[in-house]
């Protein structure tokens, strides 16, 4: 163990969580930040309006161009394992301000997650129940469901974490035998919409706005894969787990992601009617599976939702724990206490405060949810460009290194992340979340000029 703490008491810390988080755990919690089938039922039905059944192909863009920052976060998880990470990161290599900031818009990212993530899964109980919940009644439910995720939280991040795995295994599992069931059902019985893959749509026109803004849906998904280094000072040899956490979930969830997505597209019946569809995966899984089977697939759906928003309440008590063990947050001495179950309660129960506010404001909130993967981004690319400018500040790796590929990776990952960021603030239809980011930004800097700065 002593090997696993050295950087944290290199980094001037005294180890206070206990280490059990394994490698399938690790990957489990990076994938299910990512969630493929959270962002599906999010954003599928976004990117079928805006550039047809061909926008599905805006997917590996993203995959490649997260991909890429995902082998950057591995290098630096190898080298510097502690929780909060792109805090700690780019305390470390652009100094206190950017380091106060990245930690703000990660916190805020992670906590308007769990709220965004939460809300989606009432839709979802009304599918599968086959009744409408009242709206009132929907959003005290979210809230109640947001309260036990913290309750699992503060019983420790083992059971988070095993929560967390049972439910990816199962959206893997689901991924993989309804996607196979689902092309099985469209080969043999149906007519498979080839050209909806193949063929550039005619409308609308010039198409390449609407295929760039599909981005959405794989830039929306692809989110959070740091989720393994976030909980590094509970993991077991995490300079070679964490790498291979990250790298592996980014991986995974790319592939089957875009092969669910190609069975989804391939049973696409009637376009414009898919499009006005609430839920487009229920109403495709439906026409050929019958309603049994598609119910079946909405509770995986539900599960790895579910997931999703748990994971989420656990890198955002993280990332308040490590700015507060820096006194860089309002009250850290409560945020930076640890738990007789070794985790920082306070701070989990102030996240699910805070995401239980959201829930409640539901519809007035939908701006931030946008912004919360603006946000994310945002903190990609600074990282980037701050392990690019003073990568050496960090200690040597002693496991994942790009080597000669150090510079191309790092260029290409901040080229990607700068043309992503215009893409998801330039637009019209995104511009409620590029001014709720604004906000966040402003909010963060008034509260880094009252407590923040403190103690930089």
């Amino acid at each position: 163990m002593y090997e696993d703490d050295k950087a944290i008491i290199d980094a001037g810390y005294k180890p206070q969580l206990r280490r059990s988080v394994g490698f399938f755990s690790s990957f489990a919690i990076s994938f299910s930040y990512m969630s493929v089938l959270t962002g599906i039922v999010a954003n599928y039905g976004f990117t079928l309006g805006k550039a047809g059944g061909f926008g599905v192909w805006s997917w590996w863009l993203v995959v490649l161009g997260h991909g890429l920052t995902a082998l950057v976060f591995a290098e630096m998880a190898g080298r510097t394992p502690l929780a909060g990470c792109a805090y700690n990161w780019n305390n470390r290599l652009a100094g206190p301000f950017i380091g106060w900031f990245t930690g703000w818009m990660t916190l805020f990212a992670y906590t308007v997650g769990v709220a965004a993530v939460t809300v989606t899964i009432i839709p979802l109980l009304q599918s599968i129940l086959g009744y409408t919940i009242d709206a009132a009644l929907g959003r005290y439910l979210a809230v109640a469901l947001v309260l036990l995720q913290a309750i699992i939280n503060i019983y420790g991040v083992r059971a988070a974490a095993l929560t967390n795995l049972v439910a990816v295994s199962a959206e893997i599992f689901s991924m993989v035998v309804f996607g196979l069931l689902l092309l099985v059902v469209i080969l043999v019985k149906g007519h498979p919409n080839i050209e909806l893959l193949t063929a550039v749509p005619s409308e609308p026109k010039p198409y390449l706005p609407g295929f760039l803004m599909s981005v959405l849906l794989g830039a929306w998904t692809m989110l959070g894969f740091e989720g393994a280094v976030d909980i590094s000072e509970e993991t077991i040899n995490v300079k070679r787990v964490a790498p291979r956490g990250i790298i592996s979930a980014v991986l995974v969830c790319g592939v089957i992601g875009f092969l669910f997505l190609a069975a989804l597209t391939l049973g696409i019946t009637d376009l414009p009617a898919t499009k006005a569809s609430d839920n487009p995966l229920s109403l495709i899984a439906s026409h050929y599976l019958g309603g049994t089977l598609t119910r079946i697939l909405l509770v995986f759906v539900l599960i790895s939702v579910w997931a999703c928003s748990l994971v989420n309440m656990t890198g955002a008590s993280r990332v308040l724990f490590a700015m507060s063990r820096d006194k860089r947050f309002f009250a850290s001495k409560w945020f930076q206490k640890i738990s007789n179950h070794y985790v920082p309660n306070i701070a989990v129960w102030f996240v699910a405060f805070c995401a239980s506010g959201f829930v409640l404001l539901a519809d007035t909130a939908t701006a931030l949810y946008s912004a919360g993967a603006i946000l994310f981004i945002l903190v990609y690319f600074v990282t980037v460009v701050s392990f690019a400018v003073n990568g050496k500040k960090l200690p040597p790796t002693s496991s994942f290194s790009l080597g000669f590929w150090h510079w191309p990776v790092v260029f290409l990952a901040a080229l990607w992340l700068a043309i992503e960021i215009g893409i998801l603030t330039i637009p019209s239809e995104f511009l409620s979340g590029t001014i709720a980011t604004g906000g966040v930004l402003l909010v963060g800097l008034v509260l880094y000029l009252t407590t923040g700065r403190k103690h930089s």
